[in-house]
């Protein structure tokens, strides 16, 4: 199950889920207010693009929690799987570009040879 495993993907899902509790906390500071939901809507642009896109609508609304912690684990899921794919992408250069260089080692000089 190695596969499942991504430092950057879960450092990336960490990311995005603090961020969503800071837009969510700026939220409650300003519940009520005019545009008071804007940060967490823009953090939530992923789940509202792709909510719109399979219904053909999308209602988010920051007071509603259950949406809002729906987004927010759609969210944090996008993120450690597009983590993992550019960790897998990353380790396979590597993986390729370390082979290439072990076996273009230069061969072993003689003695008699450059003197």
């Amino acid at each position: 199950m190695r596969a499942a495993r991504s430092y950057l993907g879960a450092g990336l899902a960490v990311l995005y889920a603090a961020a969503f509790a800071v837009a969510y906390w700026l939220y409650a500071q300003e519940a009520g207010q005019f545009m008071a939901d804007i940060w967490v809507s823009l953090a939530a642009i992923p789940y509202i693009l792709t909510t719109r896109a399979l219904a053909g609508s999308s209602d988010f609304a920051a007071d509603s929690i259950a949406e809002v912690l729906a987004a927010a684990a759609f969210c944090c899921a996008l993120a450690y799987v597009a983590g993992a794919l550019i960790e897998a992408l990353l380790r396979g250069a590597w993986r390729l570009a370390t082979r290439n260089r072990r076996r273009a080692a230069p061969a072993p000089r003689s003695r008699g040879e450059g003197a």
